[in-house]
């Protein structure tokens, strides 16, 4: 008992400058309400060379804009393919492009090609579509692959590639030291460890280069409250549609850092409320209710 807690001490001082990035990515939102005005911040991800875009829409525009996502909303959850999802995609960026919502630079046309990217060179594939049509565990209905997806969510973060160098290195051992400590049966440890070796190799690839997303976090580590992602997700792909609602997280790393998105490209849109809404493709998702 005394050399767990003098190992459980030591894992928190390692992790106490890892804690302070991630939280950072909950708190300094650009996105802020008053009495008139409604601050919004559109970055784009997965392209380089646009400049984030913060707009102060009025009361009324920002409830237009509310409203607008509702419907959006409504739609997609009227659709059944990838291919249905298209052309309501494109619309929305036409409706963000209205209120000034497009990253600095980006013209409709472009930012249409962004949150539409298509994963030819993975589709080609055939040994692709086999895993895909065998994997059991990614047709459960908690996951999607190669699909379109947007959402809008409260304690979601979006990580770029940089800050994941600094972050997984440290998570995946602590991850690690969990499933030891964890009495949980040796073939289920084994089978952490290796999903945990597969999103490191990911992370560092050029597949997962791109944006991730994660829905929901830990207050402090290790043992801190975690609080779950809210709000609403929709994913068009190779498995359907999938969607959730209500409360939910990435089960990617969870407790840790509970990645949900890998290799999004798109737009992200920082709401208030600490709330964003995205919008575009992503390689895959992983999602359980909570």
């Amino acid at each position: 008992m005394e050399m767990k807690r003098i190992l459980a001490v030591s894992v928190i001082l390692l992790f106490i400058g890892v804690t302070i990035a991630p939280t950072i990515n909950f708190q300094v939102v650009k996105a802020s309400t008053d009495d008139d005005l409604a601050e919004v911040t559109t970055q784009a991800c997965g392209i380089k060379g646009y400049k984030d875009t913060t707009v102060k829409l009025t009361k009324e525009q920002y409830q237009n804009l509310e409203q607008y996502l509702v419907e959006f909303r409504a739609r997609l959850n009227q659709t059944s393919t990838r291919e249905e999802a298209i052309p309501i995609f494109k619309e929305a960026v036409v409706e963000l492009d209205k209120y000034g919502l497009l990253p600095r630079g980006m013209s409709v046309e472009r930012a249409q090609k962004l949150v539409n990217k298509e994963y030819k060179i993975f589709q080609d594939k055939n040994l692709l579509n086999k895993l895909c049509n065998k994997d059991k565990r990614m047709s459960t209905g908690n996951s999607n692959v190669l699909c379109y997806l947007t959402g809008q969510t409260g304690n979601t973060g979006v990580i770029p590639f940089r800050l994941r160098l600094i972050m997984l290195p440290f998570a995946w051992f602590f991850s690690l030291l969990l499933e030891y400590f964890s009495g949980h049966p040796i073939i289920y440890k084994m089978c952490e460890i290796l999903e945990n070796f597969i999103l490191a190799i990911f992370a560092f690839s050029p597949i997962g280069f791109n944006e991730w997303i994660t829905f929901g976090y830990l207050s402090s580590w290790p043992y801190g409250d975690f609080y779950p992602a809210n709000g609403w997700i929709y994913t068009s792909g190779r498995y359907g549609v999938e969607s959730w609602n209500q409360s939910f997280y990435g089960n990617l790393g969870f407790p840790v850092l509970c990645f949900g998105a890998i290799d999004f490209t798109g737009l992200s849109l920082y709401l208030p409320k600490y709330e964003r809404f995205y919008l575009g493709t992503a390689l895959y998702v992983e999602i359980n209710n909570y």
